[in-house]
Formats: structure tokens, sequence, C-alpha cells
């Protein structure tokens, strides 16, 4: 008896971040960011930093089954403030989680550069972002 309270648990953790995710993808840009749009907004630069990633609405590997031939992460959205840019990701595992990088592309944009990175849960992803673009 108790396997089906394990079970009803773990499904019900991992439904709840494919909820939270519907309010995500409406996530307004803060003042003075931009939203870039995905694929062809993206230096290359930044894109060979991130590497391989889905696209907004695109499939992937959401748990920690990997499938061979899927992509792991999936934009979630990207934000430009002059030589800064915010990326926020979804990636599976065990939960499914939300990252979000900052890089800074420099004068010239031909290299970026790591500055900071969150880790967290997907229902706090804009307000953690947004708090990362600098007055």
């Amino acid at each position: 008896m108790k396997w089906i309270w394990v079970a009803a648990g773990a499904v019900a953790i991992t439904a709840l971040p494919r909820i939270a995710l519907a309010k995500i993808s409406d996530c307004p840009a803060p003042p003075r960011a931009i939203e870039v749009v995905l694929p062809a907004g993206l230096p290359p630069a930044l894109r060979d930093a991130l590497s391989d990633v889905a696209l907004p609405g695109e499939p992937f590997d959401s748990t920690d089954v990997y499938v061979r031939g899927h992509k792991h992460r999936r934009y979630i959205f990207v934000w430009n403030i002059g030589s800064q840019w915010i990326v926020a990701i979804e990636q599976g595992g065990i939960a499914l989680r939300s990252a979000i990088y900052v890089y800074d592309l420099g004068n010239n944009g031909k290299t970026s550069t790591l500055i900071d990175t969150r880790i967290g849960l997907l229902n706090n992803v804009c307000t953690a972002a947004s708090k990362l673009v600098k007055p």
C-alpha cells in the first residue's frame, strides 16, 4: 500500500513543474532588456557557449532518462542588455529545473564569458532572471 503513495507523490512532483511552465513562457522582459528571437537572435559566440539546446516548444529530455538524439535542455527565454545576455533554460534530471546563465559578450561580441549561474525551480525563473538585470 505504501508504494501507491510513493508513486502518487512522484507523479505529483514531476507534474508540478510542467504546470508552472505555462506561466514561464509569458515572462516579460524587464525594462532595458530586449527579448531575443530564438535562434536567429543569438550571436555565434553565445550559441557556441550554450551548445545544443532545444527551442521553446521542441521536445527534450525533461527527466533523467536520456533518449539518443534528443537535446537535454530547452530555452525558456533569452534577454539582451548591451553586452550582457541572460539565458534561461529548463533542464531535466531527477526533477525538471531551470538554469539561468549570464554571459558578457564584451565590446566585440566574438567571445563569451560566463559571469553568473543560478539553478533552481521553474516557478521562480522570471523573478530570478529579472533580479540579474543590472540597474
